[in-house]
């Protein structure tokens, strides 16, 4: 009976809003209730949409032709989970708060060791303006551009590193236009779905010519695309003191290569051809020599662009594998300045996994279905991560964490347990020992330090490299990454001399290829009267996941052990 009344409402609304218009408008914020600036919205399959201003305010009408109160609004951002809205909750013209929940990406660990790679461009390279894409003119436009793409299909090479994106301007007659850089896998000849989960923002100021955006901070690696769809997204401009406002990328004829449209973020694609946009890459490409076998490239690259292709992989499957969103067995319990998300899997002796830095649960997907054989394994998403909130404005620290993990084991009235910690959560592991002993049976450390010195130097480079990317942005999301990242830059400070006082049994694990330098690792467990050290083979600091059977053994084997 209520679903005929809910059809019944949606049909007379519909009849009653046949001859008319339905203004969308609102803002889009995180969980926190922060603006999240540039989200998308669109309708599935219509040109219809925008896309939200710095502040996440967001305006656009929906015409009778296009009006169909059974469409849903989908809603999007690059480090956000996308969320769909029923058009009927715009009725009466309806302003409304959208809510989007984050989601973790992990923090790639990069090592370069493989062979030298070649540089080189793909992409259309000459200068010839023979005609233009029109991304805005005064003569079509009928609602807003916002939310415009064109895009460019270019050949790839297996292994990839994108340097920098090059685009040839054909006019601008704006004073500043904002563009997205998107990047699609290729399906049936068309754009197909996003490949780099990496917000790419940029100005255009020039009035003609090339136009250079630095990749190298963003750190893409491609594997095994031999064709991407490269597109700019409108996404904001500022006019001039000219009457004409217009902006055209340059074209060139060029047979077997094509332009492809489309006017909103969730409208269909549009070929047109023979046609080749002002588009080029500058990529580090990593191939086999001519006499290698595919099993000897793979091998050689093993350390370098594979091994983070592979992360990526393991991030993926991790998202996908159900845990860390898992209703009916994750619960929330309160704590300061912070809601903490956790879920529990088996029974037996109580058995805690913390997560590293910018991971959730999802990271021991390959660890919870073996150690709930066992134990009752309790995962908990650090604050600030996963699905844990936090409003604690101060720097993180592992401290912190620690006494969140006590007051999570007091709610659950847990005396004690094991803890198996990875990177910060290691961290985390060695701070408990040491401040609440008698909460910790016993302890694995995997990837752990005591300090930023022991980790590779190479890595503490590029972060400090990513914390520089992040100054000066305000929106909830730069600010907590930034918040993470200074964790890792500044922390943990824990005397090696203090180690001495653990006396419960420890664990400590690393990869043989680990960013944490192996003389630090060794120098943990040399500190800790009751430890073993165990380096795992062919293992970065990606061991749970790369090698999960070697490391799910050494864990159950030294828990179990008297």
């Amino acid at each position: 009976m209520k679903s005929i009344c809910t059809a019944l409402f949606i049909l007379l609304f519909s009849c009653m809003l046949s001859a008319q218009s339905l203004m969308v408008s609102g803002k889009i914020v995180d969980s926190g209730q922060q603006p999240i600036p540039f989200a998308s919205l669109g309708i599935k399959g219509k040109s219809v949409g925008t896309i939200a201003n710095e502040q996440g305010v967001f305006r656009f009408t929906i015409t009778p032709e296009n009006l169909n109160l059974q469409d849903q609004l989908i809603v999007s951002s690059i480090g956000y989970a996308e969320a769909t809205i029923p058009l009927t909750d715009f009725k009466d013209n309806t302003s409304r708060n959208i809510i989007l929940r984050a989601v973790t990406t992990e923090l790639e660990m990069v090592s370069i060791k493989a062979t030298k790679p070649k540089t080189k461009i793909v992409g259309r390279t000459s200068s010839s303006t023979f005609m233009a894409a029109n991304l805005y003119t005064e003569s079509n436009l009928i609602d807003d551009n916002l939310g415009k793409e064109q895009a460019t299909i270019i050949k790839m090479d297996d292994y990839c590193h994108l340097k920098d994106f090059n685009m040839l301007v054909a006019f601008n007659r704006f004073e500043r236009v904002k563009f997205r850089l998107n990047f699609y896998d290729v399906k049936d000849g068309m754009p197909n779905k996003r490949i780099v989960n990496k917000e790419i923002l940029f100005d255009v100021t020039a009035e003609s010519g090339w136009v250079t955006v630095d990749l190298k901070p963003y750190n893409i690696y491609l594997k095994g695309h031999k064709k991407i769809a490269v597109a700019i997204q409108w996404i904001q401009s500022v006019a001039d003191d000219s009457e004409a406002k217009a902006f055209g990328i340059s074209i060139a004829p060029i047979p077997l290569h094509a332009v492809f449209t489309r006017d909103k973020s969730q409208s269909e694609w549009i070929k047109k051809s023979p046609a080749f946009l002002g588009f080029n890459i500058t990529v580090d490409s990593y191939h086999k020599d001519k006499d290698q076998t595919e099993t000897e490239a793979v091998f050689q690259l093993n350390d370098s662009i594979k091994s983070i292709v592979d992360m990526a992989n393991y991030s993926m499957e991790a998202e996908t594998s159900g845990y860390g969103s898992n209703k009916e067995k994750g619960k929330t319990i309160s704590v300061k300045d912070a809601t903490l998300y956790y879920e529990t899997y088996g029974s037996g002796t109580p058995l805690l996994l913390l997560h590293g830095n910018g991971q959730s649960i999802a990271a021991f997907y390959k660890q919870i279905p073996e150690l709930s054989k066992h134990y009752q394994v309790i995962a908990m998403d650090t604050r600030a991560q996963g699905k844990s909130t936090d409003t604690f404005s101060s720097p993180l620290s592992y401290e912190l964490f620690a006494e969140d993990v006590k007051t999570l084991m007091d709610s659950l009235h847990l005396k004690s347990a094991n803890i198996v910690g990875w990177s910060d959560g290691g961290n985390t592991g060695l701070i408990m020992a040491l401040r609440y002993p008698r909460y910790v049976t016993k302890l694995v450390t995997m990837g752990a330090n005591l300090n930023p010195e022991g980790v590779a130097p190479q890595l503490m480079k590029r972060l400090h490299s990513e914390s520089a990317t992040l100054q000066g942005r305000t929106n909830a999301k730069s600010i907590q990454q930034q918040r993470l990242l200074q964790l890792l830059l500044e922390e943990p400070n824990i005397p090696a001399q203090n180690l001495n006082t653990i006396t419960i049994p420890v664990l400590v694990l690393a990869g043989e290829d680990d960013v944490i330098l192996k003389e630090h690792t060794q120098e943990i467990a040399r500190n800790i009267p009751k430890s073993s050290i165990l380096l795992l083979e062919n293992a970065t600091h990606y061991a749970p996941q790369e090698q999960p059977e070697a490391f799910n053994t050494a864990v159950l084997s030294f828990l179990k052990s008297k």
